[in-house]
């Protein structure tokens, strides 16, 4: 099972940072997973809430880029940079109804996101024998998103990375899993109490030729079972602490 950093690492924190993607991956993590959204400028920075009390409630789409670093908030650049392909980045789109920033289907930061990644050097996927696997293993890019346009769009860009519908508690497997299937995504990411609370839910996934990812882990308890239920990775508050469980 690899083990994935939670906004980078929660624990010690402060996620969503340079210091925590660093922090996770020094620490033993498989990779990281971040938040993305669009400051004012366009520019994608790396914060979880579309409102922030320390930005006096204005939303994140609201501030420029500048005023965002002054808060310690970063760019995606900048923690793609740290990561340098050491080990897996999941990158979540944050695009969520009733948030400021929510704009489905257009799309704004789905497509942003696309244009800095092949901006970096990111190649199209070959026209055959493309599954994804590759994207979703060490030294690859993920992008997930609980919104379906999100993913379709980077899907439909022809770039060489993996996409993962990201469900809620509420979504079964199973229906996540008939989505993620009919879509031609790589990963179904669910929440532990949807994988946990069923038997059989990795399996499920494989003979759907789909690769499960559970989130969020809090405790070793729930990794440890997380990896007995088979899953192929779980998003981690602690990764450094998953990391050490997992190789006992």
């Amino acid at each position: 099972m690899q083990v994935l950093g939670h906004r980078g690492s929660r624990v010690p924190g402060p996620e969503n940072t340079v210091s925590a993607v660093d922090a996770a991956l020094r620490g033993g993590a498989d990779g990281v997973e971040v938040d993305v959204r669009r400051s004012a400028d366009g520019d994608l920075v790396c914060v979880h809430d579309a409102r922030l009390p320390r930005l006096t409630g204005r939303a994140v789409v609201r501030r420029t880029t500048r005023e965002l670093a002054e808060r310690q908030i970063p760019t995606i650049a900048e923690v793609l940079d740290v990561w340098d392909g050491r080990g897996r980045i999941i990158l979540e789109i944050k695009n969520q109804p009733g948030q400021p920033d929510f704009d489905a289907p257009r799309e704004k930061t789905a497509r942003a996101l696309v244009e800095l990644l092949r901006r970096r050097g990111v190649p199209d996927r070959p026209a055959r024998g493309w599954n994804g696997l590759d994207a979703a293993g060490p030294g690859g890019i993920t992008v997930s998103s609980f919104d379906w346009f999100a993913i379709e769009a980077v899907r439909d860009s022809g770039l060489a990375v993996a996409t993962a519908f990201l469900t809620m508690p509420r979504m079964s497997v199973a229906g996540g899993l008939g989505y993620v299937r009919s879509a031609g995504h790589t990963e179904l990411h669910a929440h532990v109490s949807a994988v946990l609370g069923v038997t059989g839910a990795a399996a499920r996934a494989h003979a759907a030729g789909v690769r499960l990812v559970t989130w969020t882990v809090t405790d070793d308890a729930a990794a440890r079972a997380a990896r007995d239920a088979g899953v192929d990775a779980a998003i981690c508050d602690d990764p450094a602490g998953a990391a050490r469980m997992v190789a006992r």
